[in-house]
């Protein structure tokens, strides 16, 4: 791959289109700092791929774009064109474009393309964003403080396995998410199967739901007809009261009337009255309204003659201070004219001097630029002259010292080579690598093994589990039941004790108990002190049951106070005959199972009014039961879950074997890498011996030559050292020259000073002239002002003493109204009194017929309150009705009348509580089920294609993981391969670069921390010249520096990128060491085809470049680019000296 040239727009300061041509040789870049040089760099870095903004110098990858300055706007996107020729000569061009708030795309010869995709096209050819080629500022150092490990990276880039380490790691991602899918898929398919069975016992649960659910509507459709029947009965009922409402609300509207009538004809009376008594109150009120009015008058008046002497008081006070004010205006005028004349006289004083203090002026900056003038020219002919003369001496001294040197590394040299070790035995470390294999395989058979085993007892386990629910969805049904009778037995507790609560009766007799007892069920126990209870009296000559008779004392647990009753009790299975009935003794009775009764007097009742308490018995007895059951079913639990502990056990320690079995074919196979590694160290060991003996003989002749061409050179450049007394000739005059120009500036300093002095009296002169003027003119509208104020006091003074005069003559008028008013108001009030007396005696006569006409109106409303009730419960009634009959259309398609015949009951209604307790029970025994899903069968069916789907998804992962394993493995052999032989080849080339760099020393590279190349740490030991061998952090900053540049050269040398870029490298180096490293660069370029990026600020390093391209900012905030090739510059130089 061939870098061509480089083309930014909109990139950081680079905000016009601008092209870098990468040409063969060294390319140099300067400039001043800040300019920009190395966001040249960082595009060239940025278009390779580069991801992280912090690498960029940015907060976010946003501020690569041209932000804009104070003369440009702000750009929304730039990109950046690397312009390449493939290995094949082809023509390539890869493009990155980021649009503000979008991100960045890439693109290859105008195609889109993925960021991974450039970044292996640039790591195949040995380069990219981070290549050890591209050096940026600070990579010295960080290479120096570097941890060992980090430092392998390098190595790594330098075989050239950056490609094969991106594929490792996406096959190490493609293999752990496709484990991870395993695992998952395993978890899949253990839920799959616990599924399933709880799907079977979900379409058991869902057979049963729906024979509850026929069950319970035929109870539901029982209910509503008796609850219809019911309510016809009771609609019937309220309309017959209602329609004797009807006739007393009638009788007693017609009484109201007549009192009504009777209140109506005495309020007649009352307007007239009202009349009369209203125009007495409103003339008493007329004359009141203006005795009011005349007082408010007088007291106006009172008030205004009080105002009047205030004014006249206040009149005389500001004629007095208006005749002070006109004599201060006076005295003010005067003073003002005097100071006017003083400042005349000032300001023409002034005026006379300014001509020849502008002449001073004028004449000292003269002078001034003369000495400036001077004082430049002889600091550059100084400047000059000093240059040149340090610069032919250091040169001088330069070569002298690489001459040394030279001779010292050739004998250096030599003497390595003589103390090379012979190469290390390679047969037990093959032998040790053919046995870990050996294991690795044995060890993988003990896996398989144990994941064969696996299966048969995570299915044990899984079906333990399952009994285990299926023993606590029972135990779980029994508890609800359980709850549901407690429930309903906890509803009869707050009638307080009762002596059915005692009673327990075999299955099946409990119909017959409770028609033998009938509401004696609800008496209470002879402990208890309800009113109507069992006493409990002995039997003294009862008599027995007739002959054949069944007792059913037997079949019922009972409190001893029941004894008596029970004795007269017996149970037969079909009607009695009329003569066993006839046989029956007072107080015996015979009951059937199914709730009949036929007792000794005749009595017969056809059964079903005691359905209640049967229920309340059965729910009893079942309780009991359900005590003994859940016991059971807790056992049950118990047992299933100590079976799926052992289960659990079994399984856990299959697993814990596989995975014991896993970790130790994970132990052999890190043995069988260790061994590959010590393998792989010991062939590299040997490899570099070899190499290292070849390239100290070729280093050896090399160093001589240079040291015999260098010596020649040194002798040159000390015959071209100028004499010293041409410069201090040149200094002293510098010297004379800054006097002579200090002198002058002191000069104008003071004639400057003089001139602004004057400048600014004559400016204050004049602003306190026009203030004056300003004062005079407002002493004298004053003064004026004065005069004309004091008239008009005088006339407000007399104007308010006639308003007094007119007060005083109304003030006397006003009395003698007042006196007349006073006697026509008492004339008034008399008037009035009298109408109001008349007025008060009608009202209390309709006041008294109002109210016995409200009484009759109340008894109406009553009566009609009453029909009104009486009419709303028969509507409520009727409604209640329509609602059943609703509900019935609705749940059932047919009216109620119609539901004995399509549910197959009796037409007869029965007792509503009765079938009510029924239909809870079918609910609760139907809501003890739980959630039912009734889709059970289609779910299981659904849920085994699934389960067939994802075995067949998990056997294809098996595969593409063992094929991942596998390229994985290949991809680690090759990167041990190639790394081993990149470590030998950096290792020589590093050698020999250290002895080129430090003239003479010794320097090797050390694989520690691991014997895999792979995972080990590169370590750098060197011997400068006159010390011992030590590790790179212990040597002193300048040796850190070089021997960081020659690791970083020698990793360059074991494979050439096709570009390398050097950002001031030379920075920490002094002027002998830049001269080497100079020399190197001339070398690398000569024997490789790498073209050089260096970024200098070393006026050596400049000068030994190809081409410059100077990057300087013509403006604030934007860069420019300009190129000078000094190649061409040389050979022009040297045809125009050849022609004169």
């Amino acid at each position: 791959m061939e870098f061509r040239r480089l083309r930014l727009a909109g990139f950081k300061s680079f905000v016009e289109p601008t092209d870098l041509l990468i040409e063969p040789g060294l390319t140099g870049v300067v400039g001043p700092n800040g300019c920009g040089k190395s966001n040249l760099l960082e595009a060239l870095r940025w278009v390779m791929g580069e991801a992280s903004p912090k690498s960029m110098r940015s907060g976010g990858m946003d501020d690569v774009i041209f932000a804009g300055t104070a003369a440009r706007p702000a750009r929304e996107f730039a990109h950046v064109t690397l312009s390449l020729a493939g290995s094949a000569g082809e023509e390539l061009e890869v493009q990155r474009r980021i649009e503000r708030g979008a991100g960045s795309d890439y693109r290859l010869n105008g195609r889109d393309t993925r960021q991974q995709d450039i970044r292996l096209l640039f790591a195949d050819s040995a380069t990219g964003a981070h290549s050890p080629a591209i050096v940026g500022q600070g990579r010295i150092s960080a290479i120096i403080a570097a941890k060992p490990a980090e430092r392998r990276q390098l190595l790594e880039e330098a075989a050239g396995i950056a490609g094969l380490a991106v594929r490792r790691r996406e096959a190490e991602i493609r293999l752990r998410a496709a484990e991870a899918n395993v695992a998952r898929l395993d978890d899949v398919v253990k839920g799959l199967e616990t599924q399933a069975a709880s799907l079977k016992r979900q379409a058991r649960s869902a057979e049963r739901y729906r024979g509850l659910t026929d069950r319970i509507r035929h109870g539901e459709a029982a209910l509503n007809f008796a609850r219809w029947h019911a309510a016809v009965a009771a609609c019937d009922k309220a309309r017959t009261a209602a329609l004797a409402a009807d006739q007393l609300a009638a009788e007693r509207t017609r009484a109201a009337a007549t009192l009504v009538t009777a209140a109506t004809n005495a309020a007649a009376t009352l307007p007239a009255l009202r009349t009369a008594e209203a125009e007495a109150a409103a003339a008493v009120q007329a004359l009141r309204q203006r005795r009011a009015l005349i007082e408010a008058e007088q007291q106006e008046l009172a008030r205004r003659d009080a105002a009047l002497v205030t004014q006249l008081a206040s009149l005389t006070r500001d004629s007095a201070r208006e005749a002070a004010l006109a004599d201060d205006a006076a005295s003010a005028q005067g003073r003002l004219a005097a100071e006017a004349a003083q400042l005349a006289a000032r300001r023409a004083e002034l005026a006379a001097q300014a001509p020849a203090l502008a002449e001073a002026v004028r004449a000292a900056e003269t002078a001034a630029q003369g000495a400036e003038a001077a004082l430049s020219d002889a600091m550059a002919a100084h400047a000059a002259a000093a240059a040149a003369a340090r610069a032919a001496a250091d040169a001088a001294a330069a070569a002298q010292g690489r001459a040394l040197r030279a001779r010292q590394e050739a004998q250096g040299l030599a003497d390595r080579l003589a103390r090379l070790a012979p190469a290390p035995d390679l047969a037990p470390l093959q032998a040790a690598v053919a046995q870990a294999e050996a294991d690795v395989a044995a060890c993988e058979t003990g896996v398989a093994d144990a994941e064969s085993a696996r299966p048969p007892l995570e299915a044990a386990r899984s079906e333990a589990a399952a009994a285990v629910a299926a023993a606590r969805a029972t135990l779980a049904s029994l508890e609800a039941e359980s709850s549901a009778l407690a429930r309903r037995l906890a509803a009869d507790q707050g009638k307080g004790p009762r002596i059915a609560d005692s009673l327990v009766a075999a299955a099946g007799y409990e119909a017959a108990l409770a028609a033998a007892l009938g509401e004696d069920m609800e008496a209470g126990p002879a402990s208890s002190a309800q009113p109507r209870r069992f006493a409990g009296t002995p039997a003294a000559d009862d008599p027995p049951l007739p002959a054949g008779v069944t007792p059913l004392a037997p079949h019922v647990q009972a409190p001893p106070e029941l004894a008596r009753r029970l004795a007269q009790l017996g149970v037969v299975d079909a009607p009695p005959s009329p003569e066993l009935i006839a046989a029956l003794r007072p107080g015996q009775r015979l009951v059937s199972r199914d709730g009949k009764l036929w007792r000794w007097d005749g009595l017969v009742d056809a059964g079903g009014r005691t359905d209640a308490a049967a229920a309340r018995l059965r729910a009893r007895r079942r309780a009991a039961e359900l005590a003994a059951e859940q016991a059971a079913a807790a056992d049950a639990v118990a047992t299933a879950t100590t079976r799926q502990r052992a289960a659990e056990a079994a399984a856990s320690a299959a697993a814990q074997a596989e995975r014991s079995a896993r970790a130790a074919r994970d132990a052999a196979a890190r043995t069988l890498t260790e061994a590959r590694g010590r393998l792989a160290s010991a062939e590299t060991a040997a490899a570099r011996a070899a190499g290292e003996q070849a390239s100290l003989a070729s280093a050896a002749a090399r160093a001589e030559a240079e040291a015999q061409r260098l010596t020649a050179e040194a002798e040159t450049l000390r015959a071209a050292v100028p004499p010293a007394d041409q410069v201090a000739e040149l200094a002293a005059a510098l010297n004379r020259a800054r006097d002579a120009a200090e002198r002058a500036r002191q000069a104008l300093a003071r004639a400057r000073s003089d001139q602004d002095v004057a400048t600014r009296a004559a400016e204050s002169a004049t602003l306190r002239a026009n203030l004056i003027t300003q004062e005079q003119a407002d002493w004298a509208r004053r003064l004026e002002q004065s005069g004309s104020q004091r008239a008009e006091l005088a006339a407000r003074a007399e104007a308010a003493a006639d308003d007094r005069a007119g007060i005083a003559a109304r003030v006397k008028a006003i009395a003698a109204d007042l006196a007349s008013l006073a006697d026509q108001t008492q004339a008034a009030d008399s008037k009035r009194a009298a109408a109001a007396d008349a007025l008060g005696r009608a009202e209390a006569a309709v006041e008294t017929a109002n109210a016995q006409a409200r009484a009759a109106e109340s008894e109406v409303a009553e009566a009609r309150e009453l029909r009104a009730t009486l009419r709303a419960e028969a509507d409520h009634q009727d409604t209640a009705r329509a609602e059943i009959e609703r509900q019935t259309g609705e749940r059932f398609q047919c009216s109620p009348p119609m539901l004995p015949g399509r549910f197959g009951f009796a037409p007869e209604p029965g007792d509503a509580d009765a079938l009510a307790i029924q239909l809870d029970g079918l609910t609760a025994e139907r809501d003890r089920l739980g959630p039912v899903n009734l889709r059970a069968n289609i779910e299981l069916k659904e849920l085994e294609e699934q389960a067939k789907l994802t075995v067949a998804e998990k056997a294809e992962l098996d595969t593409a993981i063992a094929r991942l394993r596998g390229s994985i493995g290949s991809l680690n052999r090759e990167g041990r391969q190639r790394l081993a032989a990149a470590f030998q080849a950096v290792d020589g080339h590093f050698r020999t670069l250290f002895n080129d760099l430090f003239g003479g020393g010794e320097a090797q590279l050390a694989l520690i921390e691991s014997d895999d190349p792979l995972e080990a740490g590169l370590e750098i030991m060197a011997q400068p010249p006159g010390k011992k061998l030590q590790s790179l952090t212990l040597l002193s900053g300048g040796e850190q520096a070089l021997t960081a540049t020659a690791l970083i050269f020698a990793l360059f040398l074991a494979n050439p990128a096709p570009i390398c870029v050097l950002d001031e490298v030379d920075a920490p180096l002094d002027d002998a060491n830049v001269e080497r490293f100079c020399d190197l660069l001339d070398r690398m370029a000569a024997q490789t085809a790498t073209r050089f990026l260096i970024v200098t600020h070393n006026a050596v390093t400049m000068s030994r470049m190809h081409r410059l391209f100077g990057v300087t900012m013509a403006e604030p905030g934007v860069s420019q680019l300009v190129s000078v090739d000094l190649q061409a510059a040389e050979r022009l130089l040297a045809q125009s000296v050849s022609g004169a």
